[in-house]
């Protein structure tokens, strides 16, 4: 519309998907974003808690209780989103790139941000295995599972209240194929929970046969 277009113009980097209903927070990529910052900062926060200020029983205890929500975070959330919205985005991309992230939006959007989105979200979190030493929770695969399942819910309420896709490719989609989609998504996204929680025991195997050996 003419007062989006107008809108539009003002805001550098923001698409005029953007603008629509439930702005940028209809889309995964910046649920993955805000995610990540969130989760680092707490990271940081419990570091400097627990290593900075004169322990004390309850603090440790509660600082362990704190680790140990974190480590369910990471491998139910953080670690499979970030996984997802890097293959998802540049699998679909490659194959059709107007369903994801249409040519018109070259000239807004730099590929150094786009790239900061869908392409660094995965390397913070290969480095977060590399230096984390979080344990892979018991029901990690029903929590990633939860969690999927509740961004659809949040993408059905989106088209439902303000008649929005956040994807185009659900647009075009017909209600049978919609369902296969969401189901689908689910399925890789615990799928990548699968993977990434293999390749974070690998990773930490390997750090104990190193401590081992040097000890």
């Amino acid at each position: 519309s003419s007062g989006i277009n107008a809108e539009y113009g003002q805001y550098p980097m923001y698409t005029e998907e953007d603008l629509t209903f439930a702005g940028r927070w209809k889309f995964l990529t910046h649920w993955n974003a805000m995610l990540q910052i969130a989760y680092y900062i707490t990271c940081g926060l419990l570091s400097l808690t627990t290593h900075v200020f004169e322990p004390a029983c309850h603090r440790q205890t509660a600082a362990q209780r704190a680790h140990t929500t974190l480590g369910t975070v990471f491998y139910a959330v953080i670690l499979p989103l970030s996984f997802y919205v890097g293959a998802m985005f540049w699998g679909l991309y490659h194959y059709d790139r107007e369903l994801v992230f249409p040519s018109k939006q070259d000239a807004i959007v730099t590929p150094f941000y786009n790239h900061q989105k869908h392409t660094a979200v995965f390397l913070w979190t290969f480095l977060e295995m590399l230096i984390g030493e979080h344990r892979v929770p018991r029901s990690g695969v029903l929590y990633a599972t939860l969690f999927a399942t509740f961004y659809l819910v949040v993408v059905l309420l989106v088209q439902r209240i303000g008649g929005v896709w956040p994807y185009p490719i659900l647009g075009v989609l017909s209600i049978q194929g919609r369902v296969m989609f969401c189901v689908i998504g689910v399925l890789i996204y615990a799928i990548f929970y699968r993977i990434g929680t293999a390749i974070s025991k690998t990773l930490h195997n390997a750090r104990e046969k190193s401590r081992i050996k040097s000890s």
